[in-house]
C-alpha cells in the first residue's frame, strides 16, 4: 500500500475514532445534566463554588435568579441545581411531581443520612424509602394526637415559667428562649423538662453539622473520603452521631424502667412502648431515633421565628401595640392560651409576616430527582437536585407588594394579594413555603404556629419589648436586621434587648400564674407517684 494511502486512512480511523469518543462523552454529559436552562457560567467540575458565598447563599442565588429567570441551572462540585425562585414552578415539580421529585440528596458530612445503612435518625432528610414512609405516618400520627389534645398544656406552662424567669434574667433571654422551646419538645416526647440542656445542645450540633456553612467537607466534598484515621471532620461527626443516638437510646430504656415501676407519665415514648407490638417501626432502636428527632426539629423550628417576633417588634413599636390592646381586649387581662387563638388576628399576622420577612430557612431544602424527566422542554436528569428558595418566593413583589418592608396589614387588610377572610382562622403560618412542598412538608406546622401563638402573647401580654439603653453612653443599643447564622434553618447573631415589664400588677401577675401552675404540676406529680406507690404495693401483697 503507498505511504500516503497509509497515513490517510490512519488519518481518517483515528478522525472516526475521537468523533465518536466526543460524541459518546458530549452525550453522557448531556444525559448527566440539565439541558436547556440557563444559569451563570460554569467552570470545570467546580461549577460555581468558587464565587458562592457560604454567609447569606441565599441572596447570591437570588440575584442570579433576577438574571437567569425563575428557574435556572447551576453546578457545584460535582452536583447539578436547579434553583426555583418562582412558587409555580415549584409547586409544578414538587407538588404534582412529587411522586418522581420527592427524594433528598446526601449530606455529606452527616453519616448515612439518606439511605438509613446503619442511621435512621434523620427523617427530614433521610431519602424516600421504607424508612421514610413509615417513621413519617409515625410522626404525624403522634404529633397530630397531641394537637388535638392542646399539647397537654404543656405548651402554656412552659410559656409560664420563661416568662417568669425572664422577670430575674431578660439578658439572658437567647438563653431561656431556646431552653422554654426545648422543655416543651422534652416533656411531650419524654415527660422531662430537665433534658432541655443536653437536647439544646445537639439540636444545633446538628443542624450545624447538616449546613452548608456547616462543616468544609459540606462544601469541598472530597474531603470527606480522606482516610478516617487522618480525618478530623469524619472523627468529629462520628463522635457527635455515636453520642447523640446513646443519648437518645438512653431516654427510650429510662422511660421503659420508669414504666415498669409504674412511675412513668403519659409521653410520645410511653405511648410507643405501650404499642410497640402493633407499630410499623422496627424496634428501639429506631423508635429513639425518629422520637428523638421530633424533640431537636421542634426546637430550631420554633427558636428562629421566636427571635425573630422580637427583632420585629422592636423595630415596630406601633405593631406590639396593636398585639397589646388586642390581647387586653381578648383575654380581659390574663395571659393569652390557646382557646384564644380566634380572637388574636393581630398577633396571628405579626407572626405571620415576621416568618414572611425574616423566613426560618431562607435557601430551602432541596429536593432530588428520582427519574429522567422533561419540564417545559427541557431536560432533567435523575439525581439533579431542585432547590426551592425561600427567600425568594418570600420577596415576590406581586404577592407581597412592598416585599422588604415589614407589614402585617397585608394579613389583615381587604385589597391585598394575600387577604383571606375569616380572620378567626387567617392569618396563620400553616401552609407556608418555608415548610416545605409536597411530600416532604413539615409535619410540625400545627405544633410551630400553636408554641408561637402561646409564646409572642405571652411576650406581648407581659412586656413592653425595647431596644436597651447602653448603660454608659445613654443612647440605645441598636437591634441589628442583617445579621445572622447561615445554616440550613437560621436565627439572628445575638442580640441586646430590653424586656420592660408593663405595669407592676402585670409583674404579680407573672409571678402569680407561674407559681399557680407550679403548684398544680407538683401536686399531680406527686399525686400519681402515691397512686404509683398504692399500685406496686398492691402487686408485692399479692405476690
Amino acid at each position: 500500500m503507498h505511504s500516503l494511502t497509509f497515513y490517510a486512512l490512519t488519518g481518517t480511523c483515528i478522525g472516526i475514532l475521537l468523533y465518536s469518543i466526543a460524541n459518546v462523552l458530549i452525550a453522557r454529559h448531556q444525559k448527566s445534566n440539565p439541558q436547556g436552562f440557563r444559569g451563570p457560567r460554569q467552570l470545570p467540575w467546580i461549577g460555581r463554588v468558587h464565587d458562592l458565598p457560604i454567609q447569606y447563599m441565599w441572596l447570591k442565588f437570588k440575584e442570579w435568579a433576577d438574571i437567569y429567570g425563575p428557574i435556572y441551572h447551576t453546578r457545584m462540585l460535582g452536583a447539578n441545581f436547579l434553583v426555583v425562585s418562582d412558587e409555580s414552578i415549584a409547586e409544578d415539580l414538587l407538588v404534582k411531581r412529587g411522586k418522581i421529585n420527592s427524594d433528598r440528596p446526601q449530606i455529606r458530612s452527616l453519616y448515612d443520612s439518606k439511605s438509613t445503612h446503619g442511621s435512621m435518625e434523620y427523617l427530614p432528610l433521610m431519602g424516600k424509602n421504607q424508612y421514610w414512609s413509615r417513621q413519617r405516618k409515625f410522626t404525624h400520627a403522634y404529633l397530630t394526637e397531641a394537637t388535638k389534645a392542646q399539647y397537654y398544656g404543656v405548651m402554656e406552662f412552659e410559656v409560664k415559667r420563661w416568662l417568669y424567669i425572664l422577670l430575674d434574667a431578660p439578658d439572658d433571654f437567647g438563653f431561656s428562649l431556646e431552653d422554654m422551646a426545648s422543655k416543651v419538645m422534652c416533656q411531650l416526647t419524654w415527660d422531662d423538662p430537665d433534658l432541655s440542656a443536653y437536647c439544646t445542645t445537639s439540636a444545633w450540633g446538628l443542624l450545624t453539622q447538616m449546613s452548608p456553612a456547616g462543616p468544609i467537607t459540606n462544601v469541598l466534598t472530597p474531603l470527606w473520603h480522606v482516610p478516617h484515621f487522618m480525618n478530623p471532620w469524619k472523627k468529629a461527626e462520628r463522635k457527635r452521631h455515636d453520642e447523640q443516638q446513646a443519648w437518645w437510646m438512653e431516654r427510650l430504656i429510662d422511660v421503659r424502667r420508669k414504666m415498669a415501676k409504674g412511675l412513668q407519665r403519659p409521653c410520645f415514648t410511653r405511648q410507643f412502648l405501650e404499642t410497640a407490638e402493633r407499630s410499623s417501626i422496627s424496634g428501639d432502636y429506631e423508635a429513639s431515633s425518629v422520637i428523638g428527632m421530633m424533640a431537636l426539629v421542634g426546637i430550631f423550628t420554633v427558636a428562629g421565628p421566636l427571635y425573630y417576633f422580637l427583632v420585629s417588634m422592636v423595630h415596630h413599636p406601633e405593631w406590639q401595640a396593636r398585639c397589646q390592646k388586642e390581647i387586653d381586649e381578648a383575654c380581659g387581662g390574663r395571659m393569652p392560651s390557646l382557646d384564644d387563638m380566634p380572637n388574636l388576628p393581630i398577633l396571628r399576622a405579626c407572626i405571620k409576616e415576621t416568618m414572611r420577612w425574616k423566613p426560618n430557612v431562607p435557601t430551602g431544602v432541596a429536593h432530588e430527582c428520582e427519574e429522567d424527566q422533561v419540564y417545559r422542554e427541557c431536560f432533567i436528569p435523575k439525581g439533579t437536585r431542585i432547590l426551592p428558595l425561600d427567600w425568594a418566593f418570600l420577596r415576590n413583589p406581586v404577592k407581597y407588594p412592598d416585599p422588604d418592608t415589614f407589614r402585617p396589614e397585608r394579613w389583615l387588610q381587604p385589597g391585598w394579594p394575600t387577604y383571606l377572610e375569616p380572620l378567626t382562622k387567617y392569618p396563620n403560618i400553616k401552609g407556608m413555603t418555608s415548610f416545605g412542598w409536597g411530600q416532604r412538608q413539615c409535619l410540625g406546622q400545627n405544633l410551630t404556629h400553636d408554641e408561637l401563638v402561646v409564646a409572642c402573647g405571652g411576650l406581648c401580654w407581659a412586656f413592653n419589648l425595647k431596644k436597651k439603653i447602653d448603660p454608659k453612653t445613654g443612647e440605645n443599643i441598636e437591634v441589628p436586621l442583617d445579621k445572622s447564622n447561615s445554616l440550613l434553618i437560621v436565627k439572628p447573631d445575638p442580640f441586646q434587648m430590653a424586656f420592660e415589664v408593663r405595669s407592676c400588677s402585670r409583674k404579680a401577675d407573672i409571678i402569680k400564674q407561674w407559681k399557680a401552675a407550679e403548684r398544680i404540676d407538683s401536686k399531680e406529680r406527686s399525686e400519681f407517684l402515691r397512686h404509683a406507690k398504692m399500685r406496686n404495693g398492691f402487686r408485692k401483697e399479692v405476690w
